[in-house]
């Protein structure tokens, strides 16, 4: 979406931008990476539960997600004699998804019309620019927030990952390691093999490791054949098994630290997200705009307002989302599996 105010008069060109001056690329050096969000916001990781979030209302929007643990192996009977009757009834549980639409992040600006003459640029062009570093604000703050929230969603491992060679399972975190000792930088290339075994374990499928420069930098290296003297071919298995290496600021932050990453499989988050001004509610005329952005780089819906009010034009942009998980219960207690969500946590210790 895009607005032109057309009260907005050019000036004459008496100056120029600092990027066509120094050649340099403005996204270079205005847009915040956000791999973090713009995984979650992907085809492969995004499904239909944006849905439940539509106009209306009510402040808190709610739906019940109904689901049944897996049955344990263990309740397979042996031997039996009776092969017609039953007397075990398994129901289902559920979990709650909900979002607070009073819950947001808004950023605005305000533009005097007298004043916008020493833009010296086409007036689309330049309020359209406005517009998007405004967005590019919101994106980088988003990110932060979904990274926030994911912290308190993690889950865990299957308990079988406590045998895999090269690695430990602390509680709930998977520990490896990126070099030999803490004094021999030399890689220690097992440590791949033990996270993708611990994801193929857990029933991940495809996923991603997301986080700090620890995990990322060891996995870039594989990546580049680091390791071509131990006779193996490195990048053709990086190739194979699957899943990607991403490095995001955000979530080193909220995992704890540059050691820290997540393993991310995919549809195992959601970003819930609500958008006042939808469908029945967008309108716009002359003075005023109400309606929904989409950033270019992530693909979120922000709420857009741009009203035009005696030479003053006033600019909010407003992001209502959450993230969530798969519940935490979806295994039975007894099952190898209890606490797997497909999110779980990562520490490089080369201690």
């Amino acid at each position: 979406m895009s607005y032109t105010p057309s009260s907005l008069v050019a000036c004459p060109n008496l100056q120029e931008d600092l990027d066509r001056i120094f050649g340099a690329e403005p996204a270079k050096y205005y847009i915040e990476p956000v791999p973090f969000t713009q995984y979650l916001m992907s085809p492969a990781n995004r499904s239909d539960l944006k849905m439940m979030v539509s106009p209306g209302s009510a402040k808190t929007r709610t739906v019940q997600a109904i689901y049944q643990p897996r049955i344990l192996s263990s309740e397979v009977q042996s031997n039996v004699s009776d092969y017609c009757n039953a007397s075990t009834e398994r129901g289902t549980t559920s979990t709650t998804y909900s979002i607070d639409t009073t819950q947001n992040l808004f950023i605005e600006q305000s533009f005097d019309v007298d004043n916008l003459a020493a833009a010296c640029r086409d007036n689309a062009d330049w309020f359209n620019d406005q517009i998007l570093k405004m967005v590019v604000a919101m994106d980088s703050r988003v990110n932060q927030k979904n990274a926030t929230q994911a912290g308190a969603l993690l889950g865990g491992w299957s308990s079988d990952v406590a045998g895999i060679p090269f690695a430990t399972l602390s509680a709930d975190v998977l520990k490896v390691r990126t070099q030999k000792t803490a004094s021999d930088t030399d890689i220690f290339y097992q440590s791949q093999q033990a996270v993708v075994s611990a994801a193929e374990a857990s029933h991940f499928g495809q996923f991603i490791t997301i986080g700090g420069f620890g995990l990322h930098n060891y996995m870039k290296m594989m990546e580049h054949g680091c390791c071509a003297s131990s006779g193996l071919d490195v990048a053709s298995l990086q190739r194979e098994f699957g899943f990607a290496s991403v490095r995001d600021r955000d979530v080193a932050t909220a995992a704890g630290g540059n050691e820290f990453a997540w393993a991310v499989a995919n549809g195992s988050l959601q970003v819930l997200y609500y958008n006042r001004w939808q469908g029945l509610f967008e309108s716009r005329d002359a003075n005023q705009s109400y309606g929904v952005i989409n950033s270019p780089s992530t693909g979120m819906a922000y709420d857009l307002v741009v009203k035009h009010d005696c030479g003053v034009i006033d600019v909010t942009l407003t992001a209502t989302t959450k993230l969530v998980a798969l519940p935490d219960d979806m295994f039975q207690t007894g099952d190898h599996m209890e606490g797997v969500k497909g999110f779980a946590a990562i520490e490089v210790d080369n201690a």
